[in-house]
């Protein structure tokens, strides 16, 4: 969905351009790029939401593809991995939360 927003976008500037000026086009393109997609991002994650409410395959694929990019986002904005010393709750008890702690994706809270 990203890949045509951005081609559209490009193509569009560089259909009234002449030689000359594909370098600038390309400057350009490249200075667009997040401007465009923000609200493709946007658009996409909407549209799986609504495949994701409903029944059959195309929910159930909607839904999964929702998770990996819960994951996605998750692994991108991760801390260093800490030990498991410094994670663990009192009482050692080693649950999901410590695991996740351990590996960055989440602050110890307890």
């Amino acid at each position: 969905m990203k890949t045509i927003l951005t081609s559209l976008t490009i193509l569009s500037c560089c259909s009234f351009a002449s030689a000359e000026d594909k370098t600038a086009l390309a400057e350009a393109a490249d200075a667009m790029k997040p401007i465009i997609d923000v609200p493709a991002q946007y658009l996409e994650k909407s549209i799986m939401q609504s495949l994701a409410n409903g029944k059959g395959p195309l929910a159930e694929g909607a839904r999964t593809n929702l998770k990996m990019q819960a994951q996605r986002e998750k692994e991108a904005s991760r801390d260093a991995r800490k030990s498991m010393k410094e994670c663990i709750k009192p009482g050692n008890v080693i649950d999901d939360d410590v695991k996740e702690c351990t590996e960055g994706l989440r602050e110890r809270s307890w």
